[in-house]
């Protein structure tokens, strides 16, 4: 089906190295062959189904020549899941050539005007919000309504709704940072917002892992990858003192027992009311959470 494009993608590439100064042919080909032959079939036998494709391959190119995505982009992923940088990334190589579909041909070249609108858009915010925001709608399973779920997204990870003075009632959940990766072991966290949790790897030094804590026990994980960055401020006034101990932490004059833990190692705490806790010998993560 690509062959019979040929021109069309043709025009493209020379489109984009007349106007780019560092334009890659190599990773044009390698989008359009890879996310673009994995939408095609999607379009194939609809009304309008190359205007779509063209609509992609033009945005493709911009993300190319705008430098939004890169050849590490389209490298072998390893063992895990790929951690997306930001969300042209995520959408154009994973979500649109998995989910695009349905609707009028006009439909869908809105979805993809929106996507990259959005996209570009959080490309002007921090790095690690954009990690994060890729990270937490990896796992969307339909592009409707994009703009209601990236909100929902960075209200979780940002607002403070009601700051938390952690002094009880305690509830406490575990999480298993064996789900994004086998080798990870938890070593020292701070929280990048304040319901996003950055994990440093103990043993290596360039992994690190994000986790999206919501109120009332869920939680989204996030591929490991570069540090998350822009920890909160440390004058956290009126917040208790933590201490690990054995067998769970202190929280201020209240002792707050742990499910299986013996010996801690790190914790970190959030005006959002929310404990992480890491221990010696476990890749577990304990949470603890106060209203």
């Amino acid at each position: 089906m690509i062959d019979g494009l040929e021109p069309l993608i043709a025009h493209y590439d020379q489109e984009g190295a007349r106007r780019f100064s560092r334009w890659d042919a190599a990773l044009f080909r390698a989008l359009v062959e890879g996310p673009g032959g994995a939408l095609l079939p999607r379009l194939v036998d609809q009304p309008g189904g190359e205007a779509v494709f063209e609509a992609f391959v033009r945005l493709v190119v911009e993300a190319i020549g705008c430098g939004y995505v890169g050849p590490d982009s389209v490298a072998p992923a390893g063992s895990g899941r790929r951690a997306r940088k930001n969300l042209i990334e995520l959408f154009f190589l994973d979500l649109i050539p998995a989910r695009l579909g349905g609707g009028s041909a006009e439909a869908q070249i809105a979805v993809l005007a929106r996507a990259w609108n959005l996209g570009e858009g959080l490309l002007g915010e921090p790095s690690w919000m954009n990690r994060a925001v890729a990270g937490a709608m990896a796992s969307l399973d339909s592009l409707a309504d994009l703009d209601r779920k990236l909100v929902r997204v960075l209200e979780a990870a940002l607002v403070v709704r009601a700051p938390s003075t952690l002094a009880g009632p305690f509830t406490t959940r575990t999480l298993d940072t064996k789900e994004f990766d086998n080798a990870f072991l938890p070593g020292r966290m701070h929280f990048s917002a304040p319901a996003l949790l950055c994990v440093h790897d103990r043993k290596r030094a360039d992994v690190q892992a994000g986790i999206l804590l919501a109120p009332r026990g869920s939680a989204t994980l996030l591929p490991p990858g570069p540090c998350l960055g822009t920890p909160e401020k440390k004058d956290e006034g009126g917040l208790p003192t933590i201490t690990l101990v054995q067998g769970g932490l202190r929280i201020g004059d209240a002792r707050v027992p742990l499910p299986m833990f013996k010996r801690g190692h790190s914790s970190a705490a959030s005006r959002a009311g929310l404990i992480a806790v890491s221990a010696l010998d476990s890749q577990r993560l304990w949470v603890v959470e106060s209203p």
